[in-house]
């Protein structure tokens, strides 16, 4: 079965490795992915391969994996029961910052019954990303 996928896209006024430094702060995705209530990792950057805990909406447990971190493209898994979620975040510099460009796709009974509800979550994970970066100022982290 093909996967359900959605996608969005936002202008940040934060160089691609300040970007890419929050999305790779696996203790920290909760911060700026609005279905996690926590995720289980030691501060610094994620390990590809590792699976971390997480919690939804403080309801179901999980794990997310990062199956790819590279300067301008971070891949993860995000398994819970009835969801499989794998997101894309292309990071490609522009002038005076980075366009972010977030794709999921979902499989998974609970994710595919719900697809429509799903349509606005990458634009939803831009916004709570771009806000924790603004926290940080323009260039630094």
């Amino acid at each position: 079965m093909r996967p359900v996928a959605h996608s969005a896209s936002r202008s940040m006024p934060h160089p691609p490795e300040v970007v890419r430094r929050v999305l790779i702060e696996a203790s920290t995705v909760a911060d700026w992915n609005p279905a996690l209530s926590s995720v289980t990792a030691p501060p610094g950057p994620a390990v590809v391969g590792r699976a971390y805990p997480i919690r939804i909406r403080d309801l179901v447990g999980g794990r997310i994996t990062y199956l790819e971190v590279g300067p301008t493209l971070v891949v993860h898994r995000l398994v819970a029961p009835g969801a499989d979620e794998q997101g894309e975040w292309r990071l490609e510099e522009a002038r005076g910052g980075t366009v972010v460009t977030h794709r999921l796709e979902h499989r998974g009974i609970v994710l595919r019954v719900m697809h429509r509800a799903f349509e606005p979550v990458p634009a939803w994970r831009l916004e709570r990303l771009a806000g924790v970066l603004s926290t940080m100022g323009r260039t630094s982290g």
